[in-house]
């Protein structure tokens, strides 16, 4: 591993891993190519650092779970490739010696976010600065966490599905929708993130369709099924699958809280 005063070049112009000198890492770190460790961060325990991550300055990641009863840092962090950690976002190590602390590849998390013990981000999630993700919380592929919003610790947060600043959930939140408030209410699709995607014009219309009869006609998950399977032209769609299958194996339950609901 290359070590070098030369910050700037050696940071952001060589295809070359490297090291700041005021960086502390620990024996169990080790990394793939073109991985930057930049200023002050501190990375312990049982770490792995995927190709062309970037680790900014000031960064903490492996320190011991935020829990009275834990005092080393066990289990390993899995870090994927081409991931962007800015300053001052903290990654907790696991709660137990047999657990994992996943990010995804192509995950870009902001400044001052932390993400707790036990946590999975699956691949191309963003968090914007300061979102807090308590410990077992799961977030699925291609969500937007945006500024200063929060999850409850075992919480699923659906592919897609972007969750507004100032937020927060106790709940878990379903593939392709926007939520936003305290907690959380379903606020309509995330239609920039399905179009950016490519999903077809017939399957935001499914999916515009179902989270209707869930969200705002407050229909009950097993009927919605039947209506599915009743209506095979909306009901088969692979993307509307993935929103009943996501609400069926619910460990938090999900709320039906939703912004066109009239307050009684």
């Amino acid at each position: 591993m290359k070590i070098s005063k030369d910050f700037e070049f050696n940071f952001f112009e060589t295809q070359e891993s490297f090291i700041h000198p005021t960086a502390i890492v620990g024996n169990n770190v080790k990394f793939g190519n073109n991985v930057k460790i930049g200023p002050n961060c501190v990375l312990v325990g049982d770490i792995f650092i995927a190709d062309n991550t970037i680790i900014y300055p000031n960064v903490t990641i492996g320190m011991p779970a935020q829990n009275l009863d834990t005092v080393k840092s066990l289990g390993s962090i899995r870090i994927g490739k081409n991931c962007r950690i800015r300053e001052f976002a903290s990654i907790g190590a696991s709660k137990i010696e047999t657990g994992q602390t996943i990010i995804g590849d192509n995950c870009y998390i902001m400044s001052y976010c932390h993400i707790a013990h036990d946590v999975i981000l699956e691949d191309n999630v963003v968090m914007i600065n300061n979102v807090n993700l308590g410990g077992h919380v799961h977030v699925e592929k291609n969500a937007f966490l945006m500024a200063n919003s929060a999850a409850h610790q075992f919480c699923r947060i659906g592919q897609y599905t972007s969750l507004a600043p100032y937020s927060a959930i106790r709940q878990d939140l379903p593939p392709f929708g926007m939520f936003s408030g305290l907690p959380a209410k379903y606020f309509g699709l995330n239609l920039v993130a399905l179009k950016r995607n490519s999903f077809s014009k017939e399957s935001i219309n499914n999916i515009k369709h179902v989270a209707k009869l869930f969200f705002q006609d407050k229909l009950l998950l097993e009927d919605i099924e039947i209506l599915a399977k009743n209506e095979p032209i909306w009901g088969l769609d692979i993307h509307v699958q993935s929103f009943l299958n996501f609400i069926k194996n619910s460990s938090r339950g999900v709320s039906k809280k939703c912004a066109t609901d009239i307050e009684g």
